[in-house]
């Protein structure tokens, strides 16, 4: 078997489910640090920038609190709309939304590293579009 045969059957294998794995758990530890400096840095910093996106997100939370109006009846409305107001606030959207942006932030940055890694290993012949051929 040379050595162009062995590197085709080893990129298409598919990947081990525990490398996968492991991949997940560092894209979150990532994200997890990521948010908790970028919050800090935005409460300890910028807090006028935080006033902004929780403003900006106010018509979100007005919107969720008309949801909760119109789906539920009297004595659950009150309980959901009371959980809104202590979980769902302006401050944990914010959250949730940073979060979201940046794990889809990594997770791309990490795929195209791997994609780059990955051409940049691959025998000269095999890159796409190469114009020099052996």
């Amino acid at each position: 078997m040379s050595m162009q045969d062995h590197a085709r059957e080893t990129a298409s294998r598919p990947t081990p489910f525990w490398l996968l794995l492991l991949g997940k758990i560092a894209l979150l530890l990532a994200t997890i640090v990521v948010v908790w400096a970028l919050y800090a840095y935005l409460h300890a910093y910028r807090l006028e920038w935080l006033g902004w996106f929780y403003a900006m997100l106010t018509p979100l939370t007005n919107s969720l609190y008309r949801l909760v109006e119109s789906l539920f009846t009297g004595d659950v409305r009150y309980k959901i709309r009371a959980a809104i107001t202590d979980d769902l606030g302006q401050r944990s959207l914010f959250l949730l939304l940073l979060t979201a942006t940046v794990e889809l932030t990594l997770y791309c940055v990490f795929k195209l590293i791997k994609t780059l890694i990955i051409r940049a290993m691959a025998p000269r012949q095999d890159r796409v579009g190469s114009f020099v051929r052996r």
